[in-house]
């Protein structure tokens, strides 16, 4: 019912939000939905939205694999709509130094059903005759992997919970409200909001909302580029890769484009929103001399654009889940930068332990906020050697 008091409020309209209230509106929860700006116009639209399950986890491996079977691959009938999802193959290359890990991750991603595997420098080239495998020693292969529009995938997820019932409202949310060590909503730029539940996914800037309640989120805004290259016509497509050699990764986009993030040009920011939308002036050139490297087709390729965004870091690069600090507050935030294509299942996760008191998976609870003040960080027994948001 239009005005009825939600029994939660989920801030924040991104791909992470407009899952979680697309999973709580299937469970028939009134939902609201609250963004400063808009569905899909924060971080959620320079997303890398790359789709693959190559993590050094065995946990992140799963959901990122049901994301991709369970939600992208049949989003129309799972969700509605389209996502954008294009398969185009996903390759995580390596090079001597990270072979090792590499071999491991691809066992953890196998051992929940990720259909991975390892091949060599030749095998890779004859998967993608386009690359230059010059200092890649071993790569994961994923034929399913991929990438998405992510604009097009938080925008659907809203819809649809909207087709069910939630509501979506452009409010700027001020501060949370509490009553007898119990949420009982927000306060708004334009007034109070009543909620039973309310789910911080705002990424950065959740941070001072939780301070105001008294939780000290161990997040960080960071500033990561990414770049878009028209592609010729002689080279129709190309496989997604991350290449940890070289420390960026790439994936086509629509209109004979290829996208490409780096490792280096990333910067921690004090204030998310004291950030520069546009591209260093630098960091054009600096992406096409790496993408030009792996992919000699696109050597000299004519720049087209390039966007900023702000990820939300921890320390452990794992994202802040569940509930934590007032009853009825639950968090879903700290990315890092790896959030997209594990949002589907993850917000499948969140309603289920907002609606039954625990997630499907209870590893889960290893994400809790209170894994920073314990020092139960969660790290893979192999991390990459390098870390790229992607």
């Amino acid at each position: 019912m239009v005005g009825a008091t939600p029994e939660a409020i989920v801030v924040g309209a991104g791909v992470v939000g407009a899952s979680v209230a697309f999973h709580l509106a299937e469970r028939g929860m009134e939902t609201l939905v609250l963004d400063r700006e808009g569905p899909a116009t924060g971080s959620t639209p320079r997303s890398g939205a790359l789709v693959r399950a190559h993590y050094p986890t065995a946990l992140e491996a799963d959901l990122a694999w049901e994301s991709l079977t369970n939600y992208f691959e049949l989003w129309g009938e799972r969700v509605g709509g389209g996502c954008g999802f294009t398969r185009t193959g996903f390759a995580y290359l390596a090079g001597e130094d990270g072979a090792e890990a590499l071999r491991h991750n691809v066992f953890l991603g196998k051992s929940v059903g990720v259909e991975t595997e390892l091949v060599g420098p030749e095998e890779l080239k004859g998967i993608d005759p386009s690359l230059d495998t010059d200092g890649v020693t071993l790569a994961a292969y994923e034929p399913r992997g991929g990438y998405a529009d992510p604009t097009a995938t938080a925008v659907g997820l809203l819809d649809a919970a909207r087709s069910l019932g939630a509501r979506f409202e452009k409010r700027r949310v001020t501060a949370l409200r509490t009553r007898k060590e119990k949420v009982a909503g927000v306060e708004t730029e334009s007034g109070p909001l009543d909620g039973r539940s309310v789910i911080l996914a705002a990424g950065a800037w959740s941070v001072p909302l939780a301070a105001g309640v008294g939780l000290e989120l161990p997040v960080e805004p960071a500033r990561v580029q990414v770049a878009l290259f028209e592609r010729p016509y002689s080279l129709p497509t190309h496989l997604t890769i991350i290449d940890s050699t070289l420390g960026f990764y790439a994936r086509p986009a629509a209109e004979r484009a290829t996208l490409v993030g780096t490792r280096d040009h990333f910067s921690h920011l004090e204030d998310p929103d004291e950030w520069n939308p546009e591209p260093d002036r630098s960091f054009p050139e600096a992406a096409a001399g790496l993408l030009g490297k792996r992919i000699p087709a696109l050597r000299r390729t004519p720049y087209c654009s390039g966007r900023a965004g702000i990820l939300d870091m921890t320390p452990d690069g794992r994202p802040v889940l569940g509930p934590e600090g007032p009853e009825g507050l639950y968090l879903a935030l700290g990315w890092s930068g790896t959030g997209f294509k594990k949002a589907p299942a993850v917000g499948a996760e969140l309603a289920r332990w907002i609606c039954e008191g625990n997630p499907r998976r209870a590893e889960l609870k290893a994400y809790e906020l209170k894994r920073f003040r314990t020092g139960d960080l969660v790290f893979g027994e192999y991390e990459p050697s390098v870390r790229t948001p992607h």
